[in-house]
């Protein structure tokens, strides 16, 4: 298989959305951890753990794939990536604005996960190789070596 062949990105594509994953059932977890302590006394949102999964079902799983498929449609950094995104993620709370009363912390947490949390560009280099390429490119300039290509097997 040749390297610019799309099956050899499919396993890049899949760690991404597992990290995705994670990075939101730790958000998950935390906002929904929140949302439980501020309620006041006697008022549950369930100790059931069908309840949670309830919650994860209808919020969770439609964060994650919106996330997913945005993520892998664009290609954009920054505030043109996250603010789209941000908004995009209070759709599954939709169904929040008929309990007021916990509908800010997971607003908030969904915003949290689009601002912060998620990686942007979804496919592209991380931040941190990109920096160290560039440090890496601007000590060989100062340094007066030229990076040389090797030739490719079969070709001269």
């Amino acid at each position: 298989m040749e390297e610019g062949t799309p099956w050899r990105n499919l396993g890049v594509i899949g760690l991404r959305l597992v990290d995705l994953a994670a990075r939101y059932a730790l958000v998950f977890a935390l906002t929904w951890a929140a949302v439980a302590g501020s309620l006041p006394d006697g008022i549950s949102l369930g100790e059931d753990a069908r309840d949670w999964l309830g919650f994860f079902t209808l919020i969770g799983v439609p964060s994650v794939l919106i996330s997913f498929l945005y993520g892998l449609a664009n290609t954009r950094t920054g505030a043109a990536f996250r603010g789209p995104l941000a908004a995009l993620l209070l759709l599954p709370l939709w169904f929040l604005l008929f309990f007021p009363p916990i509908l800010l912390i997971p607003v908030i947490g969904q915003l949290v996960f689009a601002l912060c949390v998620v990686r942007a560009p979804f496919l592209g280099p991380s931040r941190l190789r990109r920096r160290a390429r560039a440090a890496l490119a601007a000590v060989a300039r100062v340094a007066g070596t030229r990076t040389v290509t090797p030739p490719r097997p079969g070709r001269r």
